[in-house]
């Protein structure tokens, strides 16, 4: 079992990058419109860089595990289903359940997921990573989205709302570099190698400031009000999402040790950093925004807690 003040100890730095970036805005030195370039920096060529980078190092047989992509997929999509549900109990609207449920299925994989399993479990975890991306992209963002948009225009259909959605998901750098990565690991086409050095040069911005950004878009957030919504989506992420996992692991056939302990850890992870964004998109912007500080702070703990829970299993 390993020693949790050690786990910790691997853990601080990413939170430490986070909390760095909070003061940095918080104090004035750099504004949130700069923030936000970073943030633009990051999605657009720092993890597109290292997604194909990852992907495109490897034999297509090594990449495609489809008992990842179940699982991790089934079990999110539980934890989509059971915040729904508990929205529409409490007599929440159509949009409104879809952005509960979304709040609790979607992990901030990109920005705070990847710093951490990379110190972790090194480039191995990119492939389940990946697949992670995969599944957040297109089979959860879709789904939340059609059902969003479902309940805003009574004159549009699920379905309909679900193939808007698609294309506009396609167009995601990170979505498309994964596409790249994996043609070229099916065909085994390389870039040119002075191509391929700058492509490793990205990749190796991405961690620090990725973290750090995070921590400057969390300044200006005020989680008051709004408590039992907040408590809703903040335990429905933290907790439920990876009991979720851990119920598909127990269920479905076994995967990888690595490929468990990646899916567990990045259910852990706090939901992703434009949630407020889509909240804006459909008039929720206040709830949104505000959950993100507090399942931010709690993670430190969920995530810690995982991960000592995954050494002492593989102990």
């Amino acid at each position: 079992m390993q020693d949790f003040t050690y786990i910790v100890s691997l853990t601080s730095p990413t939170f430490l990058l986070i909390g760095l970036g909070f003061l940095v805005v918080r104090l004035g030195y750099l504004s949130r419109d700069a923030i936000r370039t970073f943030g633009w920096f990051v999605i657009n060529f720092g993890l597109p860089a290292a997604m194909f980078k990852a992907l495109s190092s490897r034999s297509f047989q090594d990449i495609l595990h489809f008992d990842y992509l179940l699982i991790f997929g089934l079990g999110s999509l539980l934890s989509f289903l059971t915040l729904f549900g508990i929205a529409r109990l409490r007599r929440k609207s159509l949009t409104e359940c879809a952005m509960f449920g979304l709040g609790g299925s979607l992990s901030n994989s990109l920005m705070i997921g990847f710093p951490i399993i990379m110190q972790l479990f090194g480039e191995a975890a990119l492939v389940p990573f990946a697949l992670t991306l995969i599944v957040e992209n297109f089979f959860i963002l879709p789904l939340a989205l059609a059902l969003a948009d479902t309940g805003q225009q009574s004159n549009e259909g699920f379905f309909r709302s679900l193939g808007a959605a698609l294309p506009q998901l396609l167009k995601n750098p990170v979505v498309m570099s994964i596409g790249v990565g994996l043609a070229s690991a099916l065909t085994g086409l390389q870039p040119p190698a002075f191509v391929g050095k700058a492509i490793d040069m990205l990749a190796m911005t991405v961690g620090g400031l990725a973290l750090f950004t995070i921590g400057g878009m969390l300044v200006g957030l005020r989680p008051a009000g709004m408590v039992t919504d907040i408590s809703v989506i903040v335990l429905g992420k933290l907790i439920l999402h990876p009991l979720c996992i851990v119920l598909m692991i127990i269920l479905m056939p076994p995967m990888p040790a690595l490929f468990q302990s990646v899916a567990l850890v990045l259910a852990c992870m706090p939901m992703f950093s434009i949630y407020a964004v889509f909240g804006l998109r459909y008039n929720m912007g206040e709830l949104c925004s505000a959950v993100l500080l507090p399942a931010t702070l709690l993670a430190f703990f969920s995530i810690n807690l995982m991960i000592w829970l995954v050494g002492a299993g593989a102990a």
